[in-house]
């Protein structure tokens, strides 16, 4: 019993290695975009090149996040997603590798595997409200000011462009006149000083005020506190235990193992507990949190029974 115990124990080690050792394959994106030049704009290859580079991350992100955000996103919310990925990329990726830049008298075309920290993108999309219910708005009583310093028509035309941009990012609608919503949300963001804007947020679920050097960073600071509200107030998903039986060897389990955690969707929180080995046959069983059950199911559906394994979820009603 002792030795069969320090095999189990010796082959989990073995698997956390290799686990440990594969997990940035696990999580690449391969993007590939091309950033055309305009032959009006007199921009250097350095900066062209870097802005293509920057595309191919934010691309990767978007790409990653739609795989993980239950429902759809309307195509509004889409593009306002890409371009707040294009300004804010660098926490959510781990590294890159096989980069190939190649430039021509066209434009510079980029092809990457990116590295995604999929904890903290998963983390941030909820901050924004993406994982509440599909096609969800938060009706908002919206007043930007920017009070003593106007801005001439550009900068105007700018500044409105970027408070429809985050509007559409974090569903946002404007309250209309005489509304009769009890739950409408009342948002405000002045420029007090040069460098400083304030802002507030008040809601029936609470009431946060905050401060930043651009308009922007308030606004993106209280929704995600708004919205950080409304996730901890949610029913937590439930955990469950996946078992999994029929492979022949252990390197089987890795692969599941990696297959599983891309199902962000339906569950999180993905650890190896336990694998059995037997003579013809080779077990292994996963911890989770379950965010939609019916969805895991058709997901392990799909996968499991064409490959000869069974599956069975400990923990959950609606067998």
């Amino acid at each position: 019993m002792t030795f069969y115990i320090d095999i189990k124990k010796f082959l989990l080690v073995i698997l956390a290695v290799m686990i440990a050792g594969s997990a940035v394959p696990a999580y690449a994106v391969k993007v590939q975009i091309f950033k055309t030049a305009d032959p009006e704009q007199k921009v250097a290859v350095r900066t062209l090149r870097d802005e293509a580079v920057s595309e191919a991350f934010a691309q990767a992100l978007l790409s990653e996040s739609i795989r993980m955000i239950p429902g759809s996103l309307s195509p509004e919310r889409t593009e306002a997603l890409k371009v707040a990925f294009g300004k804010h990329y660098e926490e959510y990726i781990s590294g890159y590798k096989d980069m190939d830049v190649k430039q021509d008298k066209e434009g510079i075309s980029v092809s990457i595997d990116v590295n995604i920290n999929r904890k903290s993108l998963r983390d941030v999309l909820r901050k924004m409200g993406l994982f509440a219910a599909e096609d969800s708005t938060v009706e908002t009583m919206i007043n930007i000011s920017n009070g003593k310093y106007p801005l001439n028509k550009d900068q105007q035309v700018k500044q409105d462009a970027e408070i429809l941009s985050l509007m559409n990012l974090y569903a946002l609608q404007n309250a209309t006149v005489g509304s009769e919503n009890e739950n409408i949300v009342t948002f405000s963001v002045q420029h007090v000083s040069r460098k400083r804007w304030r802002g507030e947020l008040k809601s029936v679920s609470g009431s946060w005020s905050d401060s930043g050097p651009s308009m922007e960073i308030v606004w993106r600071n209280l929704w995600e506190k708004y919205y950080g509200k409304q996730t901890a107030g949610e029913v937590m998903n439930p955990k469950a235990v996946l078992v999994v039986s029929g492979w022949f060897n252990p390197e089987g389990v890795l692969e599941f193992g990696r297959k599983l955690k891309t199902w962000d969707s339906a569950a999180q929180e993905v650890k190896l507990l336990d694998v059995e080995m037997k003579p013809t046959v080779v077990s292994a069983s996963w911890s989770l949190e379950v965010s939609d059950q019916w969805v895991l199911r058709s997901y392990l559906n799909d996968y499991l029974p064409p490959r000869g394994l069974t599956f069975s979820i400990e923990g959950l009603t609606g067998e």
